[in-house]
């Protein structure tokens, strides 16, 4: 066997879901994604209103370069306060919460192990099981261990609570992470 094939024994967890689990699990999946395009278009939007608003009246170059300059930092630096302290959290909690309300299950207590043949959850009234090809990234928190389908918005996420290990080591499912998932930062 080389150093990559060397078998690593099981982990094991159990644990509950907690809307905490489940918000750093969007929190740390989202926190990578990019909009480059928003950026332009706020921009536009910023310029749009602010003729609007003057009423198209008659001003001088100067005017309009100082006037749309102040508009355009005004609003996006607005617009980033209000994405990143308040919508963000407030919008994650929403969405953890219908989440959590429409699937009574997923405040089940699980059992989890994670193997080099991928993993396998189990509560009072599912049970599932997962190759690794399912979860291609993951994401390491303070609290937990977040496994991605893909960089993409709508991808499948599962957290793995560190709370929950049974043996109370991350470096063993941190290890059968690193073999079989590629890590985002």
């Amino acid at each position: 066997m080389s150093a990559e094939q060397v078998m690593v024994s099981p982990v094991e967890l159990a644990y509950t879901l907690t809307e905490e689990d489940w918000l750093d699990g969007f929190v740390a999946h989202r926190r990578r994604l990019r909009r480059p395009w928003l950026v332009p278009l706020l921009i536009a939007a910023a310029l749009v209103g602010i003729l609007l608003a003057n009423g198209f009246q008659a001003m001088s170059a100067t005017d309009v370069a100082i006037l749309g300059t102040a508009a355009v930092v005004a609003i996006g630096l607005g617009l980033l306060l209000f994405r990143f302290l308040v919508a963000a959290r407030w919008m994650y909690r929403w969405q953890v919460r219908m989440i959590m309300r429409a699937n009574p299950w997923l405040s089940e207590p699980i059992r989890a192990v994670v193997d080099d043949a991928g993993l396998r959850l189990a509560s009072a009234s599912r049970s599932e099981t997962a190759a690794w090809s399912q979860y291609l990234r993951y994401v390491e928190t303070d609290r937990s261990f977040v496994l991605r389908a893909s960089e993409r918005l709508g991808a499948a996420v599962l957290v793995l609570p560190k709370r929950g290990l049974v043996s109370g080591d991350p470096a063993p499912l941190r290890a059968l992470l690193g073999t079989h998932c590629r890590r985002s930062v």
